[in-house]
């Protein structure tokens, strides 16, 4: 695994760096078997750790518009489920956002193909969600967003959050994806018709 010579090891975030922004988490291993119950706190934005030598590596982050817990319990499910009998034949990688060859080309389901692959390679996880205004440094105004400014930071904090600590883990297996603000703000404005 080959860090692109762009980034540094520099100022790298560790588990134990972030720790307190997170909401919940949940902790998992492949040696038990996991009955998934959902946090009482959540967030949109996730981020997936692995053990390796005693070390926590962030692996993945994500961000889910809808229900972040529905992902996450697919995830956990190839993670869990994978054994070295299901291994897609994997002969190309291609870059993540901050690493060279490490995401498998598949003909298949991406997602499973990925994290069957982290299945194999790890033991112990954990799932963490952040706290995103805490992250932020937001201060959460009571009742509605009222401004164009507090609509925007609503509409965009979730994949600012997700990009940013992406980068400041170097997440392995991060991949950027365009935004589509432009769509979630017509989204918001549907949802939240009232505000305007």
């Amino acid at each position: 695994m080959c860090l692109k010579e762009i980034y540094n090891q520099d100022n790298i975030k560790s588990y134990d760096a972030i720790k307190d922004y997170f909401l919940s988490e949940i902790n998992f291993s492949k040696k038990e078997n996991i009955s998934t119950k959902q946090p009482e706190e959540i967030s949109r934005v996730w981020i997936l750790f692995a053990e390796k030598n005693n070390k926590w590596k962030c692996l993945q982050v994500g961000q889910s518009k809808e229900n972040a817990f529905d992902e996450i319990k697919e995830i956990i499910g190839c993670i869990t489920k994978s054994s070295d009998n299901d291994n897609e034949s994997v002969t190309r990688y291609k870059n993540s956002a901050f690493y060279e060859n490490v995401c498998p080309v598949c003909n298949g389901n991406y997602r499973k193909t990925l994290y069957s692959k982290i299945g194999r390679e790890y033991s112990n996880f954990k799932i963490c969600f952040l706290d995103v205004d805490k992250y932020l440094g937001l201060i959460k105004s009571e009742g509605q967003n009222t401004t164009d400014s507090e609509r925007i930071i609503e509409i965009c904090k979730n994949q600012y959050a997700e990009a940013k600590i992406a980068y400041q883990t170097r997440a392995v297996y991060w991949r950027q994806y365009k935004s589509g603000i432009d769509g979630q703000t017509l989204s918001y404005i549907v949802n939240h018709t009232s505000e305007f």
